[in-house]
């Protein structure tokens, strides 16, 4: 069951498993969905209004009240086990639910082994650093870590350019050229940019 909002994404799966019932049914009805619209973009918090019947400020749960809301009138059967309610997990130091941010586009990254000559294509979010690329490729390549990361100099008579894993690829240089192409027409995977990978003669695991 997972679900996104206000930028994040989360796996509730485990959240619902664990708690079955009545409060969970809203959270497995939105699987798959963004709920923004359940939050307050200002606090990150379930919105509220004020209840002009009651005149008391209330929870806005339009899809039923769910996981770790309080409920509006006062019980003693609320359930409070919990340090953080799970729509604040981002904050904890080792989160149950969140999984990541939603990212604003994606491109993909082509990545050569200069010692093996392998290549492997990679699809990999515009936000994401090179150490988080280099993550992924961990799958083809556990000593990763152990390569100088370079790509191609803007000017072709000068030496390849490390590039910063601290760094995403457009801050490095790697520029997302997709929408010119798919302006003049062309397919978009026409050019895919390339990164060099040149090993360091040390084995270290990433």
């Amino acid at each position: 069951c997972w679900v996104s909002f206000l930028g994040r994404v989360y796996d509730l799966t485990k959240l619902i498993h664990d708690n079955p019932g009545e409060l969970a049914q809203p959270l497995a009805d939105a699987a798959g969905t963004d709920i923004s619209h359940w939050f307050d973009i200002k606090t990150s918090d379930v919105r509220r209004y004020m209840n002009l019947e009651t005149g008391l400020e209330e929870y806005y749960t339009p899809m039923g009240r769910f996981l770790h809301v309080p409920p509006s009138d006062p019980t003693d059967d609320f359930e409070t086990d919990f340090d953080l309610p799970w729509w604040k997990d981002h904050e904890a130091e080792e989160p149950q639910y969140w999984v990541g941010m939603l990212s604003s586009k994606t491109r993909q990254v082509r990545i050569v082994n200069m010692l093996t000559k392998d290549e492997h294509t990679l699809e990999v979010c515009a936000e994401d650093t090179l150490e988080q690329i280099q993550g992924k490729y961990l799958l083809y390549n556990k000593h990763a870590a152990s390569y100088a990361w370079k790509r191609l100099p803007d000017d072709l008579d000068k030496e390849m350019v490390v590039l910063d894993m601290q760094k995403t690829l457009e801050e490095n240089g790697v520029k997302d050229e997709s929408e010119e192409y798919e302006e003049l027409g062309m397919d978009d995977d026409y050019y895919i940019p390339s990164l060099h990978l040149y090993f360091k003669d040390d084995l270290s695991v990433a």
